[in-house]
């Protein structure tokens, strides 16, 4: 099988895929997986297969990330067509590839596989673990704030306001990048003295590299980005994409520690912009951490939308599952 390293020429391939699919998960799109390109050689091809009768559809994108000699797949084959023959086997090829390249076979696997597709896959020899939670809200609610238990988050925006007369909301330009990137640097390490976990301190390193992509290349990847200045200063951004027509997801935010409320203000500035278009909004994970686990539920979201990572189930192989 040819693989083709993913790049930014490749994002029309991979838009073309998504479109024949609806996900509500966050990874289903370039964007979230591409920022990720220094820490995973991130590979696609396209499985094409013998028409079966009930579909049209038989060409499928399969999207690999490599981490040291191992693959494993971060999202599911696109189109998702879960009750589809030809779908079927081509989740079963892909898999078997894995297992025949790594060196490690246990790191083979899929990730961010809904919850209503595990009963298919149990089926098919597959195990499931739980990975992560995605945080889902109505957009209405993050713009309006009403009532007592939004009451923090609204005094805390009414705050910055009346300290911050002179504040700027604006459109992300090309200019503003080296502002960003000095910002998420100042941030880094604000953070990074305040939690010593090691864990943590690696995703920090990890999400530099990640947010520094993002940024560099926001219009190649389709990114919606806004910028906040106090006084001249750039002391705010926040980029996000379309995951489908009714939801929208934020990708990342970064704002100055030091300046209370300015959290609170720029999340509500941009889902202002965005309600006319979007009526839910993704905010994805909290990447296992509990301060944002708990950031995340003060907002008081619709949805928690478990996403999942599925193995072959041991002493099971693919070859005779197609």
């Amino acid at each position: 099988m040819q693989l083709n390293p993913l790049t930014l020429e490749d994002k029309p391939i991979f838009d073309e895929f998504l479109h024949k699919t609806c996900m509500s998960l966050s990874n289903y799109a370039f964007a979230p997986l591409y920022i990720w390109k220094d820490y995973f050689k991130l590979f696609y091809t396209i499985y094409s297969t013998p028409k079966h009768a009930t579909t049209d559809h038989t060409d499928f994108l399969c999207v690999y990330a490599k981490h040291g000699k191992d693959y494993f797949m971060p999202i599911l084959p696109i189109p998702c067509l879960i009750n589809n023959l030809s779908y079927i086997e081509v989740v079963n090829k892909s898999y078997q590839y894995m297992l025949e390249s790594n060196r490690n076979p246990q790191i083979a696997r899929i990730e961010n596989v809904a919850k209503k597709m595990l009963s298919v896959f149990n089926t098919m020899g597959y195990d499931h673990y739980e990975k992560e939670t995605e945080y889902v809200y109505r957009t209405d609610e993050l713009v309006e704030l009403r009532g007592n238990r939004y009451k923090q988050q609204r005094n805390a925006y009414n705050g910055f306001i009346t300290r911050n007369p002179s504040v700027e909301y604006t459109q992300y330009q090309s200019s503003d990048k080296i502002g960003c990137l000095e910002l998420y640097e100042e941030w880094r390490k604000k953070r990074s003295n305040k939690y010593a976990d090691p864990i943590y301190q690696v995703m920090l390193d990890d999400s530099q590299s990640a947010h520094q992509i993002g940024i560099s290349h926001a219009d190649e990847l389709g990114l919606v980005g806004r910028v906040v200045r106090i006084n001249g200063q750039l002391c705010g951004y926040t980029f996000g994409y379309e995951l489908n027509k009714d939801t929208f997801c934020v990708l990342f935010e970064i704002s100055d520690l030091n300046i209370k409320g300015l959290a609170q203000f720029i999340y509500r500035e941009f889902c202002k912009e965005l309600m006319a278009s979007y009526k839910w909004i993704n905010a994805m994970d909290a990447s296992g951490l509990e301060n944002l686990k708990r950031v995340k539920h003060a907002y008081h979201p619709k949805r928690l939308i478990p996403t999942y990572n599925i193995t072959i189930k041991e002493n099971e192989n693919c070859t005779h599952l197609s």
